[in-house]
């Protein structure tokens, strides 16, 4: 979106437009694979938020910012290509958010690489949602009180 009034940047606007269809995964299904098979080798949760962290993260999300995330794209797809299910959140993952933008981007990316090993999905209801359900179990929340 072209800024026209002299206003700040949006922090995404000289990145180009992702695509917006990328699936989602509920808190349940998210779950499912926390409990049933190994981060990192078949699942991957990428936390994007930057400040607001701190109220608490998935157990063995890797924490890459939004506003950092498209310059390192080519590194991020060498690095999860072979990483089954890579999975996005922010506070919400609203339908245009930060969760859903990177998603876009590695989905995109994976895309242009001609990779089929490994899928870009979308946490519904982002950390939000997933705490709303799971704040209090310390197998798959950790809290920074």
């Amino acid at each position: 979106m072209a800024n026209t009034d002299n206003q700040p940047k949006e922090w995404y606007e000289d990145f180009p437009e992702p695509s917006w269809d990328t699936p989602t995964v509920t808190a349940k299904e998210l779950v499912e694979l926390m409990r049933t098979k190994k981060a990192g080798v078949d699942y991957i949760v990428i936390d994007l938020r930057r400040t607001d962290f701190e109220i608490g993260f998935i157990k063995g999300a890797l924490n890459l910012p939004a506003h950092s995330f498209y310059p390192t794209v080519p590194t991020i797809v060498t690095l999860l290509r072979n990483i089954p299910k890579v999975i996005f959140h922010c506070q919400s993952c609203k339908a245009v958010s930060r969760g859903t933008r990177a998603a876009g981007w590695y989905k995109d990316a994976l895309a242009k690489e001609g990779i089929t090993t490994s899928q870009s999905l979308v946490l519904e209801g982002g950390i939000v949602g997933f705490l709303e359900a799971y704040k209090d179990d310390s197998e798959l929340v950790v809290k920074l009180d």
